[in-house]
């Protein structure tokens, strides 16, 4: 109700004239906490729920003030209206993962979506007493505990600190400051199960945020919580999970391999969770036997037939255990869905150059009765290495400045410029430009 509440009072100011700057009357609340302050030091009163109640309310009023009358979605006219014309604007700030326009008052800034001209976010950076949300829960609380008859003033008071905490971390987690997103959302779920109304979401966004904040050993423990909850978002859960266990690739192995193979089986359509599997078993020095997940991938890849990068990890994993056909097959499904990728490209290429390369190394330990029978063996080879020069060819158009195709194309075109003047054409401009690019 609070919220709405706001947004009533602000369409009914929408009429009146713009303040020219933010008006709190910090002296008066600090006067007011300050007397309520006094009264629970005072023996006679400090023992009546009543002082408490009071000394509550006037941290809560403190903690309002700053950003009294915001809303998310607030039109930028309105901002006006409620707090005056800012100190400074600054275009373009970057936050998190998004650029807002920032406002800054003397007690809060105001982040905007430049798009939609409506608040999306603000950050308190003035408060008029520190620490004053925390005091006004303890206040709330103390009086409760008092007397029971003081029970529904106080769980007032409380819900109105957990709507405040919940917005104030809704607004460090858009503006990209997860650590203090997840403290906030983890004072509103303890706030919510002494209310009696436990929201199971909260758990996994807290364990979410410390992801975000590289802190895997504390996120561990909440989404741990969520995962006791039966609250998986999707299979999304897992995904975290993985991360918490894995750390960067520094972690534990085994269990980021079972939190995986758990999460899969039980979310083959989670796009993350697929495409993470395939990250680690083909990762850099990797032990995994990939032929355990073949099975999963492909069963996401049926639910889902033309996600590129679907094919592409399980081209990855191919990649990985020198399956070069099934490698080739699966790269090139990839091209067809996205043959402007150059990377795609550049890896369709590269397998075929891979190919080329185990088989020429087989080709040098056999043995031949004739020179005709080496011939068409070596015939066999080059046609691997030329298969993969229209790939590497794309992968050259679409990214010219790109020295890797340019070194493959100058290798492959090498091998054929002795028996055909177009290929030794080829091979000159590619060594060229090999030897310019070098120099830069």
């Amino acid at each position: 109700m609070k919220r709405i509440l706001m947004m009533v009072a602000a369409v009914m100011l929408v009429a009146a004239p713009a303040a020219n700057a933010q008006k709190v009357n910090a002296e008066g609340l600090k006067a007011k906490v300050a007397k309520a302050d006094a009264d629970a030091a005072n023996a006679k009163k400090n023992v009546k729920s009543a002082t408490w109640l009071t000394r509550g309310q006037a941290y809560a009023a403190v903690v309002d003030a700053p950003e009294a009358g915001l809303y998310i979605g607030m039109p930028i006219n309105m901002l006006e209206v409620s707090l005056g014309k800012p100190m400074t604007t600054n275009e373009g700030v970057k936050k998190g993962y998004s650029e807002f326009n920032e406002l800054q008052y003397p007690y809060v800034n105001v982040y905007v979506d430049p798009a939609s001209g409506t608040i999306a976010s603000w950050q308190v950076t003035n408060p008029v007493v520190e620490g004053a949300a925390a005091v006004a829960v303890e206040s709330f609380q103390k009086a409760k505990a008092m007397d029971a008859k003081a029970a529904a003033k106080a769980n007032e008071g409380l819900t109105q600190m957990k709507d405040h905490f919940l917005q104030e971390a809704d607004n460090m987690y858009k503006l990209g400051e997860y650590k203090a997103a997840a403290m906030g959302y983890a004072v509103a779920d303890d706030l919510l199960a002494e209310l009696g109304t436990p929201d199971e979401s909260l758990a996994f966004n807290i364990g979410y945020c410390y992801v975000l904040d590289g802190d895997f050993d504390t996120a561990l423990g909440y989404l741990e919580k969520s995962k006791a909850n039966n609250y998986e978002a999707d299979g999304t859960l897992y995904y975290l999970l993985f991360h918490c266990y894995f750390k960067n690739n520094t972690g534990d192995m085994v269990k980021s391999k079972e939190t995986l193979l758990e999460g899969v089986s039980k979310y083959p359509q989670n796009n993350n969770l697929i495409e993470t599997m395939t990250m680690f078993y083909s990762r850099e020095g990797s032990t995994e036997d990939p032929e355990e997940v073949f099975g999963l991938i492909k069963a996401a890849i049926d639910a889902d037939p033309n996600n590129a990068d679907l094919w592409a990890g399980l081209g990855n994993v191919y990649l990985k255990s020198e399956r070069w056909d099934d490698a080739i097959e699966t790269y090139s499904k990839v091209v067809e869905l996205q043959p402007d990728s150059y990377i795609n490209q550049l890896r369709l290429g590269y397998v075929h150059c891979l190919k080329a390369d185990a088989a020429q190394n087989e080709l040098t330990k056999q043995t031949f009765t004739s020179y005709e029978e080496s011939s068409k063996a070596q015939e066999a080879v080059d046609a691997i290495y030329a298969a993969s020069i229209p790939a590497l060819e794309k992968a050259h158009e679409l990214a010219p400045n790109e020295l890797t195709p340019v070194e493959l194309l100058k290798s492959v075109y090498y091998r054929f410029s002795y028996d055909d003047e177009n290929m030794k054409a080829k091979f000159d401009h590619f060594n060229n430009l090999y030897k310019q690019m070098n120099q830069q």
